[in-house]
């Protein structure tokens, strides 16, 4: 079977959910050859009465199955239709719920306002299957069996690099990777507790942000501006940096509909890493099982004082922790899920063409 997976340009779901999967399947040699390519060839044309170019033609390089990563234009639609009508199934991917984006996230006015979302949402509805990363957005995108959720995972190569457990650093590094823009209520759910757990261990820790800090001094309460580290595109050089440069990773998550729905990949990252974590009670860090639960500001200030204070119960939770990736949580163990939802995809359309003989 020929799969034609088709990327956006938004590096880390490209790297998690279509490079990093393709390359997997094909190394576990299960019977599929893939392509990935971004996006997709097409020919518009302008029909008759129309104001707006249209897809005419779309070329699916001899695919069985087009994988299409996070569609949520006319066109795009356009080009699902196109494909089923040629024969070709058609999988969405998606890994985010656009129609919950928080108002303040540098996404929300093309998305929610836009109505990208609507058109995500549309497209998912007519393909002819589904995958995404969490139970949550399977019942958002595909519920009543149309779709299947294959979790996000670490390359070994990643894991396999030496764990930030094993320094022994004078300063502790507690850090955060990302940027306030697209996280614009997140931080917050700490209070003071992160200002609580610096003050109390000064001298032995800092604050480091691996991404943009924006607004995170006055949304964290610190008393002073964060360490930055500039955001850097390539994956696995971020995933490098954030083991040479953490010791403790942070992940809160405010408690809302667009977060339910999120991945687990920011504290996979931290275990696969070595690095130990707190992180918030959301319904998938708590279904992974890594890292310490911090539920309010004082558990924050708490947990993060005691890791830093305690380096060998530090040391070896995060080993742990490390340990449970290794052995489940890599891109290796996900592969032949991937192709299955392939597969499954396949057989639906041919089902579908069946049915409408």
């Amino acid at each position: 079977m020929n799969v034609l997976m088709c990327t956006t340009v938004f590096t880390g779901s490209k790297y998690h959910r279509m490079t990093e999967p393709a390359r997997a399947v094909v190394e576990a040699d299960l019977g599929i050859d893939v392509e990935v390519r971004h996006g997709i060839a097409t020919t518009m044309v302008q029909r008759p009465g129309e104001a707006e170019l249209s897809v005419g033609s779309v070329d699916a390089r001899g695919a069985d199955v087009v994988v299409l990563q996070l569609p949520k234009t006319v066109a795009m639609l356009q080009v699902l239709r196109l494909l089923q009508a040629q024969g070709v199934a058609v999988v969405v991917e998606m890994d985010d719920l656009f129609s919950a984006v928080p108002y303040g996230h540098g996404g929300h006015d093309s998305l929610v306002r836009g109505g990208m979302a609507k058109l995500a949402l549309a497209c998912a509805r007519e393909a002819d299957l589904v995958t995404v990363s969490t139970p949550a957005l399977l019942q958002e995108y595909a519920p009543r069996g149309r779709g299947v959720v294959v979790p996000n995972a670490i390359p070994r190569r990643i894991a396999a690099l030496p764990p930030a457990y094993e320094r022994e650093p004078e300063t502790v590094t507690i850090g955060w990777t990302g940027a306030v823009s697209v996280h614009p209520y997140d931080l917050q759910v700490m209070e003071s507790g992160l200002q609580q757990a610096l003050e109390r261990t000064r001298g032995q820790s800092r604050f480091l942000v691996l991404g943009q800090a924006g607004e995170s001094r006055t949304h964290l309460r610190l008393a002073d501006e964060p360490e930055v580290l500039p955001w850097v595109q390539d994956v696995d050089e971020y995933a490098a940096l954030v083991g040479e440069t953490f010791d403790i990773g942070i992940a809160p998550l405010r408690d809302d509909r667009f977060n339910a729905c999120k991945s687990w990949l920011k504290v996979l990252e931290y275990a696969a890493r070595g690095v130990y974590s707190v992180r918030s009670p959301s319904a998938e860090y708590e279904r992974l099982g890594l890292g310490r639960r911090a539920k309010a500001p004082r558990d924050w200030a708490t947990l993060l004082t005691a890791a830093v204070k305690d380096p060998d119960r530090r040391r070896e939770l995060a080993e742990a922790d490390r340990t449970a990736v290794l052995a489940g949580h890599l891109t290796e163990h996900t592969a032949s899920r991937w192709a299955d939802a392939w597969r499954q995809a396949r057989e639906n359309r041919t089902r579908s063409q069946r049915l409408s003989a």
